[in-house]
């Protein structure tokens, strides 16, 4: 499970890894946000915003030979924090670049694109500000001049939102700066 909020409302700094029925349990359904107005819809929109892509997995079971398009979500912001009534959801989506190319440009896959096409319009339908991340296994991480140019995209992107949803803007800060870059919250990996 999670640890506690900290005195500033967010979990302490890393990656905390829960099934999508313990987050769940964690970020809509406990105590201390029962009286929340917004967290249980929010949910609900992740979760249909979700469902898309499991209808897709679905819809070319043939073609995607078991493999799925998500292997995990990260969810960070006000969502994963002691914020009673946060407005969405900052989802970051690890995305199999080789199940998204097995069924890409057939009838019916438009979803793959729409998805992370534009932020606004996912916030305002499902409540999810979504980022995709390409996952790319890598066999042997100590020999980066040997990385194709799909791994050194999964390995930059990976480390560059690992980082983002770990710092907080400062007071007053509307920008993002130098000073506000040093680790201080969590967030959490859901897996499905």
């Amino acid at each position: 499970m999670l640890p506690d909020f900290n005195d500033h409302g967010h979990l302490p700094p890393g990656r905390y890894r829960l099934t999508i029925t313990q987050a769940a349990e964690a970020l809509v359904d406990a105590e201390r946000f029962r009286a929340s107005t917004t967290r249980a819809q929010v949910w609900q929109g992740f979760q249909e915003y979700l469902y898309q892509f499991i209808h897709l997995e679905e819809q070319f079971a043939t073609l995607l030979q078991g493999r799925e398009l998500i292997h995990s979500v990260w969810l960070g912001g006000s969502f994963v924090s002691a914020k009673r009534d946060p407005h969405n959801v900052d989802a970051t989506l690890l995305m199999n670049p080789d199940a998204e190319r097995a069924i890409r440009g057939n009838p019916g896959s438009k979803w793959l694109t729409t998805a992370f096409k534009s932020w606004k319009a996912m916030q305002d339908r499902y409540g999810v500000a979504p980022l995709r991340i390409p996952y790319v296994p890598v066999a042997k991480v100590f020999q980066p001049q040997d990385f194709t140019a799909e791994e050194l995209e999964y390995f930059r992107d990976r480390g560059r939102w690992d980082d983002w949803w770990q710092r907080c803007r400062l007071p007053g800060e509307g920008e993002p700066s130098v000073q506000s870059a040093a680790p201080v919250r969590g967030y959490v990996e859901v897996t499905l």
